[in-house]
């Protein structure tokens, strides 16, 4: 049934080990409607590799969702038109680690999401302004 994936328990939950972003869009195509759990939303700090600031987007993971890079939910970004919103939502992009510079980040890829995969011109920018400067990711990747 989820032959990519390792099911273990997670308390009355169950969760899964997904292994790559490519299946996670899978498991999130056949089975969108999955708990986030935005921990950090739109202008509260957070620190991305040494970088504190105030972030223009929600943050948070899919907490059943186990990346193993990390032992925890895979971690998530809400495009910033969508801050407060937790439905529908699908990957539209992702940011992985410069492996070279932080290999011990390698595979603990943030993914972008917005609701029915939709968003606008600055929601891009936005997320590429934040993250494309800091050395320690390689370049935003949108999918369409």
């Amino acid at each position: 049934m989820l032959s990519a994936l390792t099911r273990g328990a997670c308390g009355p939950q169950e969760s899964y080990t997904i292994h790559t972003k490519e299946k996670l869009f899978k498991f999130l195509k056949k089975h969108p409607k999955q708990t986030i759990n935005v921990d950090h939303p739109k202008g509260s700090m957070k620190g991305f590799s040494g970088v504190d600031a105030p972030i223009p987007f929600d943050y948070g993971e899919w907490p059943e969702l186990i990346n193993p890079a990390d032992d925890m939910g895979w971690d998530l970004i809400v495009v910033p038109t969508a801050a407060g919103r937790t439905k529908n939502m699908k990957p539209v992009g992702y940011i992985n680690y410069d492996a070279s510079v932080k290999p011990h980040k390698k595979g603990n890829d943030k993914i972008i999401v917005a609701p029915s995969a939709i968003y606008s011109k600055e929601d891009k920018d936005t997320i590429d302004n934040f993250f494309n400067p800091i050395k320690h990711f390689e370049e935003v990747i949108w999918l369409k």
